[in-house]
């Protein structure tokens, strides 16, 4: 490309973890472009986390499994791409549909990962490196922009980042207050729930150490999540003796990050909260069964603990199955509440970052 890019696009369609570690690109990209329009196309449902996002100039909507499905779905998404004038698209998500979007929205410089379905509708392809993490691996996409492909070998500097202001800034106090959680309230967070269910530690598990948290540590303990996450937390809270506020289902996204950032600690599976947490700047306890670190999606910071189980099995999948491919789901089934605890134990001790 011989100038600057003037309009660019990025295009991350896929979950809410995945977007939260596309933020430090789209910062990257506001930093080396600063007069650039910049744009990111996301689906309905992560879009109001990057609301307020100093560095986006606006945030596109595509809905692919609700009005915008289908054929005629798509034409409508690339008419709007079309209008907006866009003359570079990076594509961190590897759809063939996100690719073709880009394409047919004839979009000059579309820049994807060689390990993509519709790698050959880009005009630049980026070696995605195995080895490294998701956040870096896409600033990877940052190569060709730079004459020296500086960017695509940095450590990231930006931190992940996720919208959690709210029109009242006293909100989360105010609605914790309501739930029983005082100011003075030390607060461990609890995220049981993910899209797969593979990825998802075991109710009882979750209730011990509930319990453990309140009786033991003196936490006041609150469960979040989805109106998807209900039927988890309702297993959870049959098999609690002590009662942590259940919040799951009762926050929009950005209360929910509101929520984070008032806690102390955040325990959770391999999901979308644990990204949300990292960029709340609070530490977490992740537990992992069918994935690993070894894929890139791990914890995007030093303030967390994985605890997981050496298994040959692991990982089974990039996201994980509705159930375990041998049967046993030993991955999650062999770690126990006291290794969670043991992870929240250090976690709490250890010194505030930065001291």
């Amino acid at each position: 490309m011989g100038t600057e890019p003037k309009r660019i696009l990025v295009i991350q369609t896929a979950f809410l973890g995945d977007v939260v570690l596309t933020t430090p690109l789209l910062q990257a990209l506001r930093d080396r472009f600063p007069a650039a329009y910049l744009a990111v196309l996301v689906i309905p449902g992560t879009r109001e986390i990057l609301s307020g996002h100093s560095g986006l100039d606006e945030v596109l909507v595509y809905d692919k499994k609700g009005r915008d499905r289908g054929l005629r779905g798509i034409r409508l998404i690339v008419r709007l791409l079309d209008e907006k004038r866009f003359d570079c698209c990076l594509l961190p998500h590897r759809s063939f549909r996100s690719a073709l979007l880009a394409f047919a929205a004839g979009i000059p410089m579309r820049i994807g990962f060689v390990q993509s379905l519709g790698c050959l509708l880009y005009s630049r392809r980026v070696w995605r490196d195995p080895s490294r993490h998701e956040v870096c691996r896409n600033l990877q996409l940052l190569g060709p922009l730079t004459p020296d492909r500086s960017l695509d070998r940095a450590v990231p500097t930006e931190k992940l980042w996720v919208s959690s202001d709210t029109e009242d800034p006293e909100w989360a106090s105010r609605y914790l207050a309501e739930h029983g959680i005082h100011p003075n309230d030390r607060v461990i967070a609890i995220a049981p729930g993910s899209v797969w269910a593979t990825k998802r530690w075991a109710p009882d598990g979750f209730a011990a150490v509930i319990d453990g948290l309140i009786v033991q540590n003196k936490r006041k303990v609150v469960l979040l999540g989805s109106h998807d996450d209900r039927p988890v937390v309702d297993e959870i809270l049959k098999r609690c003796r002590e009662k942590p506020v259940d919040l799951s289902g009762k926050t929009t996204l950005r209360q929910f990050a509101a929520v984070l950032k008032r806690c102390e600690l955040l325990i959770t599976n391999d999901n979308g909260a644990m990204h949300v947490g990292v960029a709340q700047n609070i530490p977490v306890v992740a537990i992992f069964g069918s994935t690993t670190l070894s894929l890139g999606y791990g914890p995007f910071t030093d303030r967390a603990e994985v605890v997981e189980r050496s298994l040959g099995c692991r990982p089974c999948g990039k996201h994980g199955y509705s159930e375990c491919p041998l049967g046993h789901f030993n991955c999650m089934k062999l770690i126990t509440p006291e290794q969670v605890m043991t992870a929240v134990e250090r976690m709490i001790q250890a010194p505030p970052q930065g001291l």
